[in-house]
């Protein structure tokens, strides 16, 4: 009988200490991430807890979070759905330059846009946000997704 009991409080322990908490899964990849960021997915598992994460970045030169979540978002949920292999994304670059010329002095103006379009799986849709921070350096947008598998 004391083993048995010996046997319930062992395994209640473990079960407990090996509780999955996003916040380990936070901190360990601000750590690996925040000083050379970079765009992918991958598996992780942290004590016992297996995740998949989606990592998205930018360097676009706006200040405007809401279109640098999007951007770096959505590069996420790229990386992801090309980790499980069912990519239904395509990508598009266009870089414009333009020459304004004003009396005696001549300019010019280069644009780049990446369009992106993608048609992410149910899974990718489901995928919480765990962390959006800037590298170390400042320049660069890291968001990251998470999810629990």
């Amino acid at each position: 009988m004391n083993k048995l009991c010996v046997l319930f409080l062992f395994l209640t322990i473990s079960i407990y200490s090996q509780e999955c908490k996003t916040e380990t899964l936070k901190s360990t990849v601000q750590n690996e991430y925040k000083s050379l960021p970079v765009e992918g997915a991958k598996y992780v598992s942290i004590n016992g807890c297996k995740y998949i994460i989606g990592l998205g970045v930018t360097s676009s030169p706006s200040k405007n979070l809401s279109m640098l979540n999007r951007i770096a978002s959505v590069k996420a949920r790229r990386s992801v759905v090309l980790l499980l292999g069912n990519p239904k994304v395509t990508t598009q670059s266009f870089l414009t330059t333009e020459q304004v010329i004003t009396d005696n002095s001549s300019s010019y103006i280069e644009r780049f846009v990446d369009e992106i379009k993608e048609e992410a799986s149910s899974f990718v849709q489901g995928m919480e946000t765990l962390d959006a921070f800037y590298s170390n350096d400042g320049k660069t947008y890291v968001y990251v997704l998470f999810k629990k598998i």
